[in-house]
This record gives C-alpha cells, sequence and structure tokens, in this order.
C-alpha cells in the first residue's frame, strides 16, 4: 500500500514538474514570438518614417503608403480577449505589410 502512495505521489510530483516546465516554455515561445513581430512592425515603421524626409514621393511609394493605409485601417481586432485569433491576425496583418514594402 505504501508503495502505492508513493508511487501515485511520484507521478503528480512528475505532472508538476512537466507543468511547470510548459508554463516556462510557454513564456519563452510568446516572448520569442513577441520578439519576432515587433522587429518586424519596427522595421516597417522605420521605412516608413524614413519616407518623411524625401522632397518627392515616387508613385510607387505613395501606392505602397496607400496600401499600408487600407490594411490597417481594416484590422478588427479584439485585444483585451487574448484570443488566438487575433493573435493571428496580426501576425497575417505584419506579413501582408511587410510584403507590400521593398526588402531582400
Amino acid at each position: 500500500m505504501r508503495t502505492d502512495k508513493a508511487h501515485k505521489n511520484l507521478q503528480i510530483q512528475l505532472v508538476v514538474s512537466q507543468l511547470a516546465a510548459l508554463r516556462r516554455e510557454l513564456r519563452e515561445t510568446l516572448h520569442a514570438y513577441e520578439a519576432r513581430l515587433e522587429i518586424a512592425l519596427a522595421e516597417t515603421i522605420s521605412y516608413v518614417t524614413a519616407l518623411k524626409t524625401a522632397k518627392r514621393l515616387p508613385r510607387e511609394h505613395v501606392d505602397r503608403i496607400e496600401n499600408l493605409i487600407i490594411l490597417l485601417r481594416k484590422r478588427k481586432l479584439k485585444p483585451e480577449k487574448g484570443r488566438r485569433k487575433d493573435l493571428r491576425k496580426i501576425d497575417k496583418l505584419i506579413t501582408d505589410l511587410r510584403a507590400i514594402l521593398p526588402g531582400p
């Protein structure tokens, strides 16, 4: 009987340990994901901000800016709900914004 209880306690301890590891991995994954999106967004902001210094924008740049505005205005997010759906929308939006801009 003692071994059953010890075995059960060991299993529970193992599950708790694995859940704690999962929590750490979740936080690391979220941090890396957030960092990747932040960098992509910062690069987009940097590109658009650099356009302010141009005296005259080529039509191609004006078209890109207009496309960026359209995409940004169409976003429909509910961040307070904390849903994966909104994270996917943000990820896709940033990817789409970056696709409009020239780059490597």
